[in-house]
């Protein structure tokens, strides 16, 4: 093998016969590090497909079942209408004798279902009279948590143990004989706080709807004034608040009008003899709970949307 020539000292490539070939050489190595095996490049993750009306459908469902507050929700649908079907098919010829009856066992039975989901009230209504959480966020008016703390957490503490009574006085008569005997007069005083519970309500949501009214109106002052400022981000900032607001005006619309739903059978249930004399009929009393029913699903499905 030949002697390896000595490199030149000034850098210059001349009368090098090996330079040309380290040149291309180097550009081979170059180009190949700058050029990956198709198993090194990166791939970038497909798009997801938007999802269907179905899945969407599906997502909703699958959150609203999760809590017990709107499962319950489910639940007086299906009583309810269950109810209305059996009361306007009652003198049909067709289903006078089969589906109306039929109908009516299922009404009751899920009445009776819905007495035990009731077992998970207390606590909750416990944990808000500890913490406030009831008022449903801070408020400028402290009567909203004074409220929501006296009158609908308090109302509550006393109306869930009750409806236990009556539950066992009906549907387990040989454990006492004092529920046994008073399970109807017990079951109106529990409702006697339910309805202490929805006229506290109804004040509160009141006097929320005057807070968020002028929260709006502020707020249209603000934008007017970000908008003369040239500010477009203060601009989008303040619309999206605004968006919010409304939001939670129309929430507490949808909950004055269910406190107005509630409140003739809340004040039926609790007279005395509720149940051998009703102060008002049945279609009158289950009429106004099946509205109440799907106005109350009507406002978690608005307030799970974004």
């Amino acid at each position: 093998m030949p002697p390896l020539r000595q490199r030149k000292t000034t850098g210059d490539d001349d009368g090098d016969e090996y330079a040309e070939e380290r040149r291309q050489n180097n550009g081979n190595s170059i180009n190949a590090k700058a050029a990956p095996s198709p198993s090194e490049q990166l791939t970038l993750p497909a798009t997801p497909p938007a999802p269907s009306p179905l899945d969407n459908f599906l997502t909703d469902y699958g959150s609203f079942t999760a809590k017990t507050f709107t499962a319950d929700q489910g639940l007086k649908i299906i009583q309810w209408s269950s109810w209305a079907v059996s009361y306007v098919t009652a003198s049909s010829k067709h289903h006078g004798s089969t589906l109306s009856p039929a109908l009516r066992k299922l009404y009751g039975d899920v009445s009776w279902t819905r007495y035990m989901l009731r077992f998970y009230g207390f606590l909750p209504a416990l944990e808000g009279w500890r913490s406030g959480s009831w008022a449903g966020g801070s408020w400028d008016n402290p009567k909203i948590a004074k409220i929501a703390k006296y009158l609908m957490c308090g109302s509550m503490l006393l109306y869930y143990p009750l409806e236990h009574m009556a539950y066992a006085g009906w549907q387990m008569p040989t454990l006492s004989k004092f529920t046994k005997n008073n399970a109807n007069k017990i079951s109106a005083l529990s409702c006697v706080f339910w309805t202490t519970y929805i006229v506290g309500d109804f004040w509160s949501s009141c006097l929320k709807w005057k807070e968020l009214k002028k929260k709006l109106n502020d707020l249209g002052q603000l934008l007017a004034t970000k908008k003369r400022d040239d500010d477009k981000d203060g601009v989008t900032e303040v619309v999206q608040e605004q968006k919010s607001i409304a939001k939670s005006i129309r929430l507490v619309k949808i909950q004055l009008m269910r406190s107005l739903l509630f409140i003739l059978p809340a004040v039926n249930w609790s007279l005395p003899n509720w149940a051998t004399n009703p102060l008002l009929g049945e279609a009158t009393v289950n009429g106004l709970m099946l509205i109440e029913a799907y106005t109350s699903v009507y406002q978690s499905l608005i307030g799970m949307k974004g």
